[in-house]
């Protein structure tokens, strides 16, 4: 039985001994290799930064092990180690959290993967191992440097410029170190007049003909020069000169002629369409729609159908323009329904004209007859010179008195024609 019992606890101190000669401690995880502590490369070109890691393998049997890179202490890449990685002998690569392509990590030797470097990608690089539960073992920080390519950021386009108008033609580029950027007109010409250069900004302060040309920008640094030409052209916007007018109203089998046209430089071109939808040979009657090359439009025998919104569109390479008018169609018997109301219209119009006329008439033979009425009370009334009645008083005016004679007698002649007039204008009304 005490053999036994020896054997037994001999056994179980063996088993320990054994389990702590060989102790899984966070001293064995560790980071033998990082990024350097910098590095220049050229941009476009290949990149690896090392990560080499030392993990157990009693950590391998985990899936809480993870390797990340950071970049400018943001997190830019991390993959799961341990029981999620692949027991094959081929590199495990895995996405990156931001979307590029360009990024790779190898999961098996832990060394981050540039397929084209961009100088976006300068920066503090670091490579990190995380066990669940402890500390994370860090690398220190390694700084890439990037010479950025010497280009045009962007590339320098052709353009046409208004007559007359205040324009600029920019040209910028980015390199290692920063490049300086000018122009030159064509073949080392000097700049045209009104045309100055501002650190790579061509401004034309009043466009005009004698500015069109080849322009050429250069851009150089220590990395060498580079350049690009552009086309100035200089053009006038299109404008209408005989712009499309309305609103049109028309019958049904009537006739329509729609007129548009317009000036520019270049010429513009002239375009119509119907409800948005334009119109040529192959979506109108021949028979009936016309399109001249001025940009008129003729419809003959117009259908309810024709009824519409009509736009006219002018363009060039100097701009686009577009004006609209309607066309109303009226039915035949819509049409003489029309005219009958009109025609009744008119009549009610003269009739109350008439009804004016002959009352004013009357108004104003009533006026006369009043007037020719009191003028001869005057005449009755008017004191006469006979003797020395009035020698007193006042003189007596002999003409007066016999003008005053002869109004009396003309009124009273008047008086029955006034009195027929008046008659006649009574019988009218």
């Amino acid at each position: 039985m005490n053999g036994r019992r020896l054997f037994s606890s001999g056994l179980a101190l063996s088993l320990i001994f054994c389990c702590c000669a060989s102790p899984v401690s966070l001293g064995d995880v560790s980071i033998t290799k990082g990024p350097p502590a910098t590095q220049t490369v050229k941009e476009q070109s290949g990149l690896q930064l090392p990560c080499n890691y030392q993990l157990p393998a009693g950590y391998r049997q985990s899936s809480s092990v993870i390797l990340r890179w950071r970049k400018d202490n943001k997190t830019l890449r991390q993959a799961e180690l341990g029981q999620a990685s692949s027991t094959t002998s081929e590199p495990q690569l895995e996405s990156m959290l931001r979307e590029d392509a360009r990024l790779t990590l190898n999961k098996q030797s832990g060394a981050l993967l540039f397929a084209s470097v961009l100088a976006s990608d300068a920066g503090k690089y670091q490579c990190q191992l995380l066990v669940e539960g402890e500390m994370a073992a860090s690398s220190s920080s390694g700084l890439l440097e990037v010479i950025e390519q010497l280009k045009f950021v962007p590339q320098p386009t052709s353009k046409n410029l208004e007559l007359g108008s205040y324009s600029k033609v920019h040209c910028k580029a980015q390199g290692t170190p920063p490049p300086q950027v000018k122009w030159m007109r064509e073949t080392q010409l000097p700049l045209p007049t009104n045309v100055t250069d501002q650190n790579g900004t061509l401004i034309f302060s009043q466009v005009s003909n004698d500015q069109r040309g080849q322009y050429t920008c250069f851009a150089s640094n220590s990395q060498g020069q580079i350049s690009a030409t552009v086309s100035i052209g200089v053009v006038v916007a299109p404008k209408f000169s005989v712009p499309p007018e309305g609103p049109i109203e028309t019958t049904e089998q009537g006739t329509v002629v729609m007129h548009c046209q317009a000036i520019g430089e270049p010429k513009p071109t002239i375009q119509w369409d119907k409800d948005l939808a334009y119109l040529n040979e192959n979506n109108t009657d021949g028979e009936r729609f016309t399109l001249m090359e001025n940009g008129t439009v003729e419809i003959r025998n117009v259908q309810a159908e024709d009824e519409g919104r009509y736009g006219c569109t002018i363009g060039s390479s100097a701009g686009l323009k577009r004006a609209e008018v309607l066309l109303v169609v009226k039915s035949a018997k819509s049409a003489s329904n029309s005219i009958v109301t009109r025609i009744i219209i008119v009549i009610i119009c003269l009739a109350f004209l008439y009804f004016v006329l002959v009352l004013g008439l009357k108004v104003w033979y009533r006026y006369r007859r009043h007037l020719g009425k009191v003028q001869l009370e005057d005449a009755t009334h008017a004191p006469t010179c006979d003797g020395h009645e009035h020698a007193e008083h006042e003189p007596c005016l002999t003409e007066a008195n016999n003008s005053s004679k002869n109004l009396k007698s003309n009124k009273l002649r008047e008086s029955p024609i006034l009195e027929q007039e008046s008659q006649v204008a009574d019988e009218i009304v």
